[in-house]
């Protein structure tokens, strides 16, 4: 794993409460587009995905409630 940013961990806490990177965006008043760029970097230093997918919102894989 490569180092952990604190902006990552805080964006993908933020997004697993809130349900969807939207929400997210709106709590942490940044755009949606820096939080599902800082989530996929994330994902890529863990290497598998943290979350899933559901309807249009967003909820925790198995690794991602590791992680969390």
């Amino acid at each position: 794993m490569r180092h952990l940013n604190y902006n990552h961990l805080l964006y993908f806490h933020t997004v697993a409460r809130e349900g969807s990177i939207a929400r997210a965006s709106e709590a942490l008043h940044i755009t949606p587009q820096t939080i599902s760029g800082q989530l996929k970097l994330l994902e890529e230093s863990v290497g598998a995905p943290l979350f899933d997918r559901v309807g249009r919102g967003l909820v925790l894989s198995e690794t991602g409630r590791a992680v969390n």
